[in-house]
């Protein structure tokens, strides 16, 4: 029986599904709930795999992994891409297929978490949640006035699928809505019941600032020390798509010496967050342990699709292979 490895589910909810139930009589199944703390055990565990499901971007396959992890012929992928977590072209030099599952209702469905978790965030800290749920808990009570969503400014960086429905939230919030993305036109932007600015200029008029976008060599950074100046005292930062896209020395410096009023993150620039990070000690943040899309309904949406092409690779007939080279 060939040997599967579920990477880095540390919830351990892929042992609930059917389809897992099904790939477990086919093969022999490990579901690993925690992160390799080194790559030496990464390479251990992935040493005597046959077939590997990844879980997002949990683990890096580059091409130093791929080249330690002999068997491996099929890498199942649960999400919408493979970049820049995959090195494709040397998963393909060693015969290693990817498979990617098609876009359609299901990512939909798995993107709704991640909408409501930005809402979340942005409710959190407009209502400074977190502060006076522990004033209320220690004893006290009224000690600082939120503020309102209406009539303030919503800054949208990337208005793919997820940017375009926090945007309808926001409109039913009485917002208004700037955004912006490289290749975003007016006329888009407009269906979306927003208008296109540039970044400078989103970020200036903004009160609250939502990252939605794609994380690409040219993405990385692309809030930094410069574009957090240019930001309101008041204005507060959402981030729930990829942590390399803001600086994060730049923005403990901003949070430091009150350049921005707070920030809500719910991914991090090393998973999981360590003990000792700053973050966690940071009073006007808010925090969410990279949860966005992995609600029940939307971690099943993420996790089946992937699984169903393990199940179809076992049976001789894989499906969405992006490079059928590896194939052959």
């Amino acid at each position: 029986m060939p040997n599967i490895a579920i990477m880095d589910d540390y919830l351990d909810f892929a042992r609930g599904l059917d389809c897992v139930k099904e790939m477990e009589r086919q093969a022999r199944v490990k579901i690993h709930t925690t992160r390799a703390a080194s790559s030496a055990e990464l390479f251990r565990r992935l040493r005597e795999v046959d077939i590997v499901v990844a879980v997002r971007d949990r683990v890096i396959f580059d091409a130093v992994t791929i080249a330690n992890m002999p068997n491996v012929r099929l890498i199942s992928v649960c999400g919408p891409r493979v970049a820049p977590h995959i090195d494709v072209a040397a998963a393909t030099a060693h015969g290693i297929a990817v498979s990617l599952p098609a876009r359609g209702g299901r990512l939909r469905f798995a993107h709704t978490g991640t909408v409501e978790t930005t809402w979340n965030l942005i409710l959190g800290l407009a209502k400074d949640v977190v502060i006076n749920d522990h004033v209320v808990r220690s004893g006290g009570w009224q000690t600082r006035a939120g503020r309102d969503l209406a009539e303030k400014t919503l800054g949208i960086i990337g208005l793919g699928s997820i940017g375009q429905r926090v945007a309808r939230v926001a409109r039913a919030f009485e917002m208004n809505v700037v955004a912006w993305s490289p290749s975003l036109t007016q006329e888009q932007a407009r269906a979306a019941g927003a208008a296109r600015v540039e970044l400078r200029e989103l970020l200036a008029q903004s009160d609250i600032v939502s990252i939605h976008a794609n994380l690409t060599p040219h993405s990385e950074n692309l809030i930094g020390e410069a574009e957090l100046a240019g930001m309101k005292q008041h204005a507060l930062l959402v981030n729930t798509s990829r942590a390399a896209l803001v600086n994060e020395a730049a923005l403990r410096d901003a949070l430091a010496k009150g350049v921005i009023a707070g920030a809500g993150l719910d991914v991090y620039w090393d998973e999981p967050l360590a003990e000792n990070h700053w973050l966690r000690n940071e009073m006007n943040v808010l925090l969410q342990p990279h949860m966005g899309g992995f609600t029940k309904e939307g971690y099943a949406a993420l996790l089946t699709p992937a699984v169903k092409n393990v199940l179809a690779f076992l049976a001789g007939m894989p499906t969405d292979v992006i490079n059928p080279d590896a194939l052959r």
